[in-house]
């Protein structure tokens, strides 16, 4: 049986459980989407914006990454940690253009529902979506995005305060750890 990841989340937010499926091991940075089975155990365990595909592809993984990467970079940069690459905006853009939606009146009052225009490719409108999420994080919430820089983890969170460094105890943890072997017992 393939060694399949098990998924932590920090937030529930999809933009972020989306580009969070890059992770740290000690200062090195781990691709946890590798094939279709780990795209597939992602895709059963995140909260999407949207249903999934029946069967994933190697073709659904490049695809996957292929938006995933330039939106960990955007979401990076908004977060301090990079710069901010035009590029990258025009590949989340063309996956937004890729399956453009109305917004339509919903069942009631004060409900409203995004519909696809025409009929997308379900995995298409997934990664639409999904860039929609990073699109409305970094139009709405940037000051407040951080990166974890603990040991370890290196994954995007939303600050709950706005000192908080590390996206939870255990990183915040680990972090004063490193800090104290790498000054070492002279310079204690």
């Amino acid at each position: 049986m393939a060694d399949v990841p098990s998924w932590t989340w920090l937030e529930g937010w999809p933009a972020l459980d989306f580009v969070n499926t890059v992770i740290r091991r000690g200062w090195q940075e781990v691709e946890l989407i590798r094939t279709p089975a780990d795209l597939d155990s992602w895709l059963d365990a995140a909260a999407l914006p949207a249903s999934r595909p029946e069967q994933v592809t190697e073709s659904d993984v490049r695809d996957f990454l292929a938006l995933r990467d330039p939106a960990l970079r955007l979401l990076r940069a908004a977060s301090g940690h990079g710069k901010w690459d035009a590029s990258d905006a025009g590949v989340l853009n063309e996956a937004l253009a890729a399956a453009p939606e109305v917004l339509a009146i919903g069942d009631g009052p004060g409900l409203a529902e995004a519909r696809p225009v025409g009929s997308p490719e379900p995995f298409t409108l997934l990664l639409a979506r999904l860039a929609g999420e990073v699109r409305d994080v970094l139009v709405s919430a940037p000051s407040e995005l951080a990166l974890c820089d603990a040991p370890g983890c290196g994954q995007l969170f939303f600050r709950r305060r706005p000192n908080q460094a590390w996206c939870g105890t255990p990183c915040g943890n680990r972090a004063r750890v490193d800090r104290h072997h790498r000054k070492g017992p002279a310079d204690a």
